[in-house]
């Protein structure tokens, strides 16, 4: 018995393309996504502590590594809110 090969001419194999793996194929944004995540794992794992935290009139207790989280995420919010817009449509308003 011989070994029959399919009719259109291709030839099965493992499905690989012949392009290995490397590091240059992946995009940057990855690479700082992949640091960005390690660090927070670091931050997260050296932080376990809990911290009280009093606003105004009641007092709760977190881990330190969340209590720094919310304080950063309220900062960029605050950033985001008071961005400011006008120059930049002024800039668009000259280019068009």
């Amino acid at each position: 018995m011989t070994a029959s090969t399919p009719s259109d001419g291709t030839v099965s194999g493992n499905g690989s393309s012949g392009r290995g793996f490397s590091a240059g194929s992946v995009p940057p944004r990855v690479w700082v996504a992949l640091v960005l995540v390690v660090i927070t794992i670091v931050f997260m794992v050296q932080n376990r502590d809990s911290t009280e935290i009093q606003v105004l009139f009641f007092s709760l207790v977190a881990p330190l590594w969340a209590t720094l989280t919310v304080a950063v995420g309220v900062g960029v919010l605050i950033g985001l809110l008071l961005r400011p817009s006008e120059r930049r449509k002024r800039k668009a308003a000259k280019r068009g």
